[in-house]
């Protein structure tokens, strides 16, 4: 019996989760803080911190070429300031940016849970991601969208993510994992038209909810 035939989506998944960490250790995770510098094709760089919070928190810092943006959400309205988007006073993102930011926020994922999310999870084969086989799992999300994850045969952790962002097909490939406070972490996260590399990962940080709302 071949490797993909023996593996349910079940087993996959579950292994997945485990190979970040755990459900448990998942769950713990209630704030974090993620540092670095993002890099853009053009050869512009600068430093990058995303902070996330329960429930679909997040504030997005980027500066770049001299310029800067800052992107929040408190998980309800979402708003976006900078010379990045020639904004200078605090703007409301649209509906499928909104969308996005609420994606972003989720640090646990589509699979966690992913039955009591409403999210459905189909294994699709196998594909060769650089060197590696991966699971290919197609994810249809309960808000609509779909997504594919792409799930390494053997280290069990997603190695490429796949979806539609403001209707441009986009993709993520996932490298040097790294282990911070029990939870699994990719400290490069190439995107061929960005990639960001981080520097610190700082796991249930003290962060203010006001934080998060209109900046």
């Amino acid at each position: 019996m071949s490797l993909l035939l023996s593996q349910s989506v079940d087993d996959v998944v579950a292994k997945a989760v485990q190979a970040r960490g755990g459900f448990k250790k998942i769950k713990s995770l209630n704030t974090q803080r993620l540092s670095g510098t993002i890099s853009l094709a053009g050869g512009s760089a600068g430093p990058f911190i995303v902070e996330m919070k329960r429930p679909g928190m997040m504030r997005e810092m980027v500066t770049v070429g001299g310029k800067f943006m800052i992107r929040t959400t408190d998980g309800n309205s979402g708003w976006v300031v900078g010379s990045l988007r020639d904004l200078v006073e605090p703007k409301s993102v649209d509906p499928d940016e909104l969308s996005n930011l609420a994606q972003s926020a989720d640090f646990e994922g589509p699979l966690v849970n992913y039955k009591e999310k409403g999210n459905r999870v189909e294994l699709a084969g196998q594909e060769k991601i650089g060197k590696r086989k991966a699971y290919k799992l197609v994810i249809a999300m309960k808000n609509g969208e779909n997504r594919i994850d792409y799930i390494d045969c053997k280290s069990y952790l997603e190695v490429k993510w796949q979806g539609l962002v403001s209707g441009n097909l986009l993709e993520s490939y996932f490298k040097d994992y790294r282990r911070v406070r029990g939870l699994m972490y990719a400290f490069e996260i190439d995107s061929g038209a960005q990639r960001i590399t981080l520097h610190q990962v700082e796991v249930n940080p003290k962060l203010d909810p006001v934080r998060f709302e209109k900046p």
